[in-house]
Parts: C-alpha cells; structure tokens; sequence
C-alpha cells in the first residue's frame, strides 16, 4: 500500500497544479497514476470489504473531462455517497507531499461533524487539499484528520488511523455503538438530537453511561448543545461575562449521565476557568436567588472573590433559566463551601 500512496504522490510532484491548466481525463500521462489509484483501491478492498460487521465500499477519484487536481480515495459506509455523506476520507496534497486522512463529510453537503478548521486566513495546513472551486475545497470537512508524509515508509499508522476513522464514522451513522478502536473522550460527538434541547425534567434522569460502550461526551459539551447555548446567553459567559467565544463551553450543571442530561435548561454557559471550578464543586450557584456562591477554599483569590454573591446572567426566556432541581442538586451535593 506505501507504494502506491507514495507513486500518488509522485505524479503530483512530476505534474504539479498550475492554475487555469488541467489535465484531461484522456491523457497517457494520467496511466501510472490511474493503475495506483486502483491498485491503492484494491487493497483497501481487501482490508476494508466489511468492517465492525458493516460492508463498505471504495471509491477513487475519476474526473470527467479532467483529472480532479486533488486526489482522493474515500472508504464509503451503506448508503453514503462521496457527495452527500459520512465516510473515510484520504485526500492528496495538490502538490504531492502527502495526504490527509479522517471521518470527512460532503463538502457540498454537510452533516454535522464537529470538523477541524485545517485552513482559514491565518492557518495553511502542510498538507493542502483544496481544490481550485468552492466545490472542491476539502481542507475544512474532516473530524479527526491527521496528516501523512511522502515518502510513507509503512502503512501501519495509516491503517490504524482508517480503523479509528472507520469506526467514528459508523458510530456518527449509528451503526455501532461501540468498538475496540475508540476510546472516551477521543473525538467528539457529532449529532445531538433535537430531542435533547425539549425541556428538562430532572427526575427523568436514568444513569445510561453503562449502556455507552463509548462515551464520546467533549469538554466543550455537544456541538448543538453548546450552539444553542450560545445563542441564549448572547455568547457570554453566565457567571463572568466573557465574550471570547473560543473559552465559552457548555456546562452541565447535574452531570452528564446520558442523553436525558442533555438538554439547555440543565446547561449554562461557562468560561473554561469557571467550568472547571463548578464541576469542582468550588464554585456553584444558589438555587433560589441565582447568585454566585464560591467556595471558602478560594475565597482567598481576588479575583474569584469579587464573583462572590453577584448574580448571573439569565436567558431572555424563562424556560431556557437554569433548572432549579439541577442547581439544588449541585448547591446542596456537589459545592464545597
């Protein structure tokens, strides 16, 4: 398999991308790179045919009138198209150093994933694959990319990071629930049903974390749970203010145990700091007045010291307010005064 990812990305360097210049589908000098892209597919095919009990297929990058000048290869979970899906991507560098490789969705049609931005004004990525359309920038679409270099000595760390793929992928379709390739807290989740923004009932709360073979639960809380929270407090931080959007992350305030703790009434707007000191129990929130309660075990920090017995900041709608229950519990179990 080396072999033919490096001979990939040996065309690119001997053919390399010159704007408004293509290469037409047709061309002899396209036979080499062609017989790799398919001897590539073929062991992937042979590896990959079915995976954690689900089949797979594979696709290679094809072109219709002209060669695509990024390269790809993706490994394609029932249902899902290279156009409008979830699948494992493997894309080249345009200039032949490498290539990149995750759980990617269609660039034209998303799908949720929690992506990693690889490229924007002040971020260039070693290894680049976008193309030169909108439809064609790919730099932007993976969850959990990682880069691989020309010359690829051996394929081992690239297999394992296609099975770590593969499983994410599977795991965001909800085709499996678990596998021996994931661990908690490797990647973040990527869909969170709008079920799990319906009002909270702290006494529907069942412990399912048992039943999740994978717990994929991120410290920025889930991608919409933390949207959503956002968006009703003004992308402010509930206890300080802050409006640096990069520190603010969604906080249980009753811990999460599942689905059901997943709701906005049972979350509040954090700056990092903050949140980690309220899962601490060092700082928590009186139930009955909404007033900030820190710990006698930091009350010595100035700064802290100043939060002390000010109010928060309350959404503008009374049923996104904290849950009294959720904040009782915290208060009364979990703040250390």
């Amino acid at each position: 398999m080396t072999n033919y990812f490096n001979q990939i990305c040996e065309f690119r360097q001997n053919n390399p991308i010159v704007k408004s210049q293509t290469i037409k589908t047709d061309n002899p000098i396209l036979n080499n790179v062609k017989k790799a892209l398919n001897n590539f597919k073929l062991e992937l095919e042979e590896k990959y045919q079915n995976f954690e009990g689900t089949n797979l297929t594979i696709e290679v990058s094809q072109g219709a009138a002209n060669f695509p000048h990024v390269t790809h290869v993706c490994i394609l979970p029932p249902n899902q198209k290279v156009s409008d899906g979830i699948y494992v991507a493997i894309c080249f560098d345009k200039f032949g150093k490498g290539a990149v490789v995750g759980c990617a969705e269609s660039k034209t049609n998303p799908k949720g994933l929690n992506i990693t931005i690889r490229k924007s004004k002040s971020l260039s990525p070693k290894i680049d694959v976008d193309g030169g359309s909108d439809r064609t920038k790919y730099n932007n679409v993976f969850e959990n990319p990682k880069e691989f270099y020309y010359e690829l000595k051996d394929d081992d760390a690239l297999l394992s990071h296609i099975n770590k793929s593969l499983s994410l992928c599977l795991y965001n379709l909800g085709l499996i629930k678990a596998s021996d390739y994931l661990q908690t807290n490797d990647y973040l989740t990527s869909f969170i049903n709008e079920k799990e923004i319906e009002p909270f009932n702290f006494n529907n709360i069942e412990d399912d974390r048992k039943r999740m073979a994978v717990q994929i639960y991120a410290r920025r809380g889930q991608r919409k749970f933390r949207e959503k929270l956002l968006e009703i407090y003004n992308q402010k931080c509930a206890i300080t203010q802050c409006e640096i959007v990069e520190m603010l992350e969604a906080a249980h305030i009753y811990s999460f145990k599942g689905t059901e703790t997943n709701k906005v009434p049972n979350g509040i707007l954090l700056r990092s700091d903050i949140h980690t000191l309220f899962d601490l129990g060092l700082i928590s929130i009186n139930p009955e007045n909404y007033t900030i309660q820190v710990s006698n075990k930091i009350l010595h920090d100035k700064y802290y010291a100043k939060l002390h017995q000010t109010k928060i900041i309350l959404p503008g709608k009374k049923e996104y307010y904290p849950n009294i229950d959720s904040l009782k519990n915290h208060f009364e179990n979990i703040f250390e005064k």
